[in-house]
């Protein structure tokens, strides 16, 4: 049989093999063992399996052995998955080469969550997975803000400059201002990934119900969320970022990308949307640090500020009106309740765009340590949550199955938008922290 076609079914071998190997019940195939390299004979009756076992001898045979126990097996799922007409014999060898070896097998490898045996990356880690990876389809979460989409944007745009095919799913929940900052980067109909990351998104429950389809397929997660929920292969969580923009900014440099204007202006869209222009407590000395680099390199601050937070429609300033007018003061002044129903968005005529970022308005009353904004959606009621320092917004929603931030967090209860008011002033009663 031709080299090419060897070639091509040591490459299927290794991918299905590498996948099988994480369903070997056998608890000696356990911890972080890998798939190095597949050789398949030319007649197809026999193939060797490279090994890479992190840990001493004793466990690197072991593992051996469990995977010779477990042949049958892999060979009759590997069957299954491959246009072969014959399954080789498998046969197991120990590889020691990687473990002093490449670096990036150290770093995808290197730390694993007990718990759910899902393994963490720091962004030099990220940045070594990311070479072995192409046509990559970027996720983004449920209502799309301007970090989601900006670092969405950002990461398509450093893929594409390691000469890698990078698209951004389409999210029809991308609002006028946001679907600007990614269209150029929207996957076609017909695009077909091999790989699929998530950004900003703390959970799978969180992705869009249109990406469903791919949520189970997920390789990567970048999040910053001190909530997140492991959901994916890898992930790199880095909570101390003001925004999942910062995380992708530190990739950038770690990948050596340059930082060019259109680089620029989606990081700097990520990063001032979600520290609300560098107001609220996550900013930090190195987000403004790094907003500096990327005003230095071109992006067009003055224009993202002016769109993102100055300029208001007739149907937004009527929207804020209507919300002011219906604010609640509880809790001796302490807390904030605003509300909107679908009624009044539709008398007003107002659209998505109109609704970015209302839930700030919770707190523009001198005295208000925590802002709650309660909304209509899908026959919901979505909950956001500001703070201060007196209260932990991402344990108040975690209560009621929601998450996010310290000073930041939502959260859906399937009720109306007064009885979740209700449910919110009872279990803030119950905690008495007003």
């Amino acid at each position: 049989m031709g080299s090419v076609r060897i070639g091509r079914v040591n490459d299927e071998m290794l991918r299905v093999l590498s996948e099988l190997i994480r369903t070997v019940r056998d608890p000696r195939v356990s911890g972080l063992v890998s798939i190095v390299r597949v050789e398949t004979a030319s007649d197809l009756g026999s193939a060797r399996v490279y090994v890479s076992v992190l840990g001493d001898e004793a466990k690197k045979r072991d593992c051996i052995r469990g995977l010779v126990s477990a042949s049958g097996y892999l060979r009759r799922e590997a069957a299954k998955r491959l246009s072969l007409r014959h399954t080789p014999e498998l046969t197991f060898i120990a590889d020691n080469s990687i473990v002093t070896g490449t670096h990036i097998m150290e770093l995808i490898e290197n730390v694993a969550r007990e718990d759910s045996k899902k393994r963490t990356l720091d962004v030099a880690g990220v940045a070594q997975f990311l070479k072995t990876r192409d046509d990559v389809m970027i996720l983004t979460h449920k209502s799309p803000d301007g970090d989601a989409a900006g670092s969405a944007a950002a990461l398509a745009l450093i893929l594409r400059a390691a000469g890698k095919n990078a698209y951004i799913f389409r999210n029809p929940e991308f609002n006028k201002k946001l679907t600007k900052v990614v269209r150029p980067y929207l996957a076609p109909e017909d695009f077909s990934p091999k790989c699929v990351i998530a950004v900003d998104c703390a959970d799978k429950k969180l992705l869009s119900k249109e990406s469903e389809a791919f949520a189970d397929d997920v390789e990567l997660v970048i999040d910053h969320h001190v909530t997140h929920r492991t959901y994916s292969r890898l992930a790199c969580v880095i909570s101390d970022a003001a925004a999942c923009g910062e995380i992708i900014y530190d990739l950038a440099m770690e990948m050596g990308i340059k930082l060019t204007k259109k680089l620029s202006n989606a990081l700097y869209v990520a990063i001032a949307t979600d520290t609300g222009r560098f107001l609220h407590a996550n900013t930090t000395p190195e987000t403004h640090r790094k907003a500096a680099e990327l005003i230095a390199h071109g992006a067009d601050f003055e224009g993202i500020n002016r769109e993102f937070f100055i300029e208001k429609t007739p149907e937004r300033i009527a929207l804020e009106a209507e919300i002011l007018g219906g604010m609640k003061l509880v809790f001796g002044g302490k807390v904030c309740v605003i509300k909107l129903n679908n009624e009044t968005i539709e008398k007003i005529g107002a659209t998505e765009d109109d609704l970015d970022g209302i839930s700030a308005l919770a707190r523009v009353a001198r005295g208000v340590s925590l802002g709650i904004y309660i909304h209509e959606r899908d026959g919901k009621a979505k909950v956001s949550m500001r703070s201060d320092e007196n209260a932990d917004c991402a344990e108040l929603c975690a209560h009621f199955g929601g998450g996010g931030h310290e000073r930041a967090a939502g959260c859906t209860l399937d009720v109306s938008l007064d009885d979740a008011e209700k449910l919110i002033c009872a279990y803030l009663e119950e905690l008495d922290l007003f």
